[in-house]
């Protein structure tokens, strides 16, 4: 396999167990103004940055757009008081081992960079030499800005970068970006990953791989 200059991660179902906390908390939000709220779809969106999943869900009942940022900060004030994060098995690992592969690390998220960092210890995020969150771009997943733009940061072209993702949304902006990308399959079955270069079951995988 050619040797990548850099690896980028998706942060949801990625690094870190959050799909369920966060599905809780949307949950919780979309109820107050009545709105449904499906589960898988809401697993197959992940990528989108936090406003456009209100906007999504929010499409057949008309709201405001000061209901639609109601919606966001209420999930993002519940997932705060209601979350048990944890990192996926081997992340820590697998990180370490990167870096001292020579390898750049990026973190490219849909989430607010104020969820990370409240999320992530300031030790493990320092390990990201590029962490470009979803308030931080014009266009979000599946768009292929997010890639793109942490590429330019690290100062890489996009066919040096390597990229891991867990969602359709975030696979087609990896591929629109001209990375290589692995999908994992941490939260979605396989065959909704099919469009990933090569599909592993867990990120320790990564290892037989980088």
């Amino acid at each position: 396999m050619k040797k990548y200059k850099a690896v980028l991660f998706d942060f949801d179902g990625v690094l870190g167990m959050t799909m369920e906390d966060n599905y809780h908390a949307w949950n919780r939000a979309f109820a107050e103004y009545g709105i449904d709220f499906d589960k898988n779809e809401y697993f197959l969106l992940e990528g989108l940055n936090t406003k456009k999943v209100a906007e999504h869900f929010s499409r057949n009942s008309r709201v405001s757009p000061e209901i639609i940022n109601n919606i966001v900060i209420l999930k993002e004030k519940y997932y705060v008081e209601n979350n048990n994060f944890s990192l996926y098995e081997g992340v820590e690992t697998t990180i370490s081992r990167l870096k001292k592969g020579g390898y750049l690390l990026g973190l490219v998220s849909g989430a607010s960079y104020v969820r990370i960092s409240a999320t992530l210890q300031k030790v493990f995020l320092g390990n990201f030499d590029v962490v470009l969150t979803g308030d931080k771009v014009n266009n979000c997943k599946p768009h292929h800005e997010p890639y793109l733009n942490a590429a330019k940061a690290l100062s890489m072209k996009p066919s040096d970068c390597v990229v891991v993702e867990n969602a359709p949304l975030g696979i087609e902006s990896a591929r629109a970006a001209g990375m290589y990308c692995i999908a994992v399959a941490s939260t979605l079955e396989k065959k909704y990953l099919f469009k990933a270069d090569i599909i592993i079951n867990k990120l320790l995988e990564l290892e037989g791989i980088l």
